[in-house]
């Protein structure tokens, strides 16, 4: 009788494990959980801003490496030109010139090409940096070009004044990417301030 009155008797349980958040617990939660993501924020903005300029610098230099091993390859000019033909900042195309007909006057790419790759616009953090007389452009039309052998040369013959040209990529940050091409076909991507990151440097 003793142990089935024990088993009848109601479980009572304490006020603390009952108890929830209360409404100012949960104010003062929200308010730091505020304040942590605005202080995060400014960081993520930075860090995303300079994840692009990196891949927008890397794209450009993986589409003039990949030009140039198709020139060697196929024995053909192959080119990197703008994709509105005049504004990097629009983006680029590289192709083929497989019937030999581009010209300074005539700098695309026509049915007989063969396109290897288009980028077509940047990131609005990504600005390129056009006023430098190194920055792919030869009397006034702005191009890549590299022959059968892998040399980045001129349309007309010769090759870039100065051996090499370069490419400034900037972001909102303050930072900077530059693609370097030498015409010997040393493409590589690096910071200014980098010891030997300049077109006189002979890299």
């Amino acid at each position: 009788m003793r142990v089935a009155a024990l088993m009848d008797r109601p479980t009572t349980t304490s006020a603390s494990a009952q108890r929830g958040f209360t409404l100012i617990e949960l104010m003062v939660t929200l308010a730091l959980v505020a304040i942590m993501m605005m202080l995060a924020a400014p960081n993520f903005t930075a860090f995303q801003r300079n994840s692009e300029l990196t891949t927008t610098a890397n794209n450009f230099l993986a589409t003039l490496s990949a030009a140039r091993a198709e020139a060697m390859k196929r024995q053909l000019r192959t080119f990197v030109i703008p994709a509105d033909g005049s504004n990097w900042s629009s983006g680029w195309v590289s192709f083929v010139d497989v019937n030999s007909n581009v010209s300074t006057t005539a700098l695309s790419s026509d049915s007989g090409d063969i396109i290897l790759s288009r980028v077509d616009g940047l990131p609005s953090s990504v600005v390129i940096d056009t006023t430098s007389a190194t920055s792919f452009v030869h009397s006034g039309v702005r191009y890549a070009m590299f022959n059968g052998s892998g040399f980045m040369t001129l349309i007309g013959g010769g090759f870039p004044s100065g051996g090499a040209h370069s490419l400034d990529f900037t972001s909102g940050t303050g930072q900077t990417r530059r693609v370097l091409a030498s015409s010997a076909g040393r493409i590589r991507v690096c910071k200014p301030t980098d010891a030997g990151c300049s077109v006189s440097a002979g890299f």
